[in-house]
């Protein structure tokens, strides 16, 4: 295992159905000649992840299990996947998503040929740049800037793991990629590699439904991904931080005028109250003027729940 250049970093918690899905294909994926290894990082979970590493996984050499001693939250428990890692790159895929088997070649030949610096993975079908490579740091954030806010997307060298660098960006909600970026710009001179080829795609499987963070949208990507944002490193020109700011939303479609009405029928006085705190950074992550959303969240609620009834009606007509 020592000549294995790549870790596949699985952080988890509570998602047996999902774990057992992936670790099923990579278990197939080395059977069929791909050498890497596989580092299972378990938030101390309560189902029965545990058990099932012990009984089904124990013996399959190039997989690492390590459980956090409390449910400690997801930026302890990155830290824990990063801190297991012995191979020279490390990929931190999660527990909900998986790559084909062309993908995970695709990725071990590039780190293999020593060329680039770190590899970027496609993670939003809304992305759409054609492979490159970059060797400016505005470049790679006025493209992917947005792209690289999901974990899973970026391969990165093991010697980025800065214990510095994470102690400074925990709780920003983005602290992989706060690992990439400053490490990016710390070097003399890099070469990052976008492989659009290769597709992170979401695990679909019987019994396993993946959650998201749509009861906090205005948080997580109004103040959250502000702050964030705005202090990374100067090496970023200001410009190139404000169309980053902006690109997630107008990729994303996060606070289009449909997810909006979703999002507030669904979650009622929670979705308001967390706009109503974080409104004031609406200006800097959307371009729709902020009195729309007044509109939206404050003032057309009551007649959502009609409309969705009217809605369901003619569509069973």
């Amino acid at each position: 295992m020592e000549d294995n250049r790549l870790s596949v970093l699985i952080t988890t918690y509570n998602r047996a159905v999902a774990l057992e899905y992936l670790l099923d294909l990579l278990v197939g994926y080395h059977d069929r000649g791909l050498d890497f290894d596989v580092v299972v990082s378990d938030d101390c979970s309560t189902d029965n992840t545990e058990g099932l590493l012990r009984e089904k996984y124990s013996d399959v050499g190039f997989i690492k299990y390590v459980r956090l001693p409390r449910n400690s939250g997801m930026d302890p428990n990155f830290m824990s996947a990063y801190g297991a890692c012995q191979t020279e790159y490390c990929w931190l895929l999660g527990d909900a998503r998986y790559v084909e088997y062309e993908g995970l070649k695709a990725i071990i030949d590039n780190i293999t040929s020593r060329k680039y610096t770190a590899l970027i993975l496609k993670c939003f079908s809304a992305q759409s740049v054609e492979s490159k490579t970059y060797t400016d740091i505005n470049e790679l954030m006025s493209e992917q800037g947005w792209h690289i806010t999901n974990n899973a997307s970026c391969v990165i060298p093991r010697r980025f793991f800065n214990r510095c660098f994470y102690k400074r960006y925990i709780g920003t909600t983005f602290l992989h990629m706060d690992i990439f970026v400053e490490n990016i710009c710390n070097e003399e001179s890099f070469k990052v590699r976008y492989l659009s080829e290769v597709e992170v795609k979401d695990i679909v499987t019987e019994g396993f439904k993946k959650t998201g963070w749509l009861k906090h949208p205005f948080l997580n990507f109004g103040k959250l991904w502000y702050e964030h944002v705005m202090s990374l490193p100067n090496n970023i020109d200001i410009e190139v931080k404000q169309k980053v700011l902006l690109d997630h939303n107008r990729y994303t479609k996060l606070f289009s005028i449909l997810r909006i009405m979703s999002g507030r029928s669904y979650f009622g006085r929670t979705y308001y109250e967390s706009y109503k705190e974080n409104r004031r950074y609406m200006q800097y992550v959307s371009d729709t003027p902020v009195w729309v959303y007044d509109i939206e969240i404050v003032v057309l609620p009551p007649f959502y729940k009609p409309l969705h009834a009217l809605c369901k009606f003619v569509a069973s007509r």
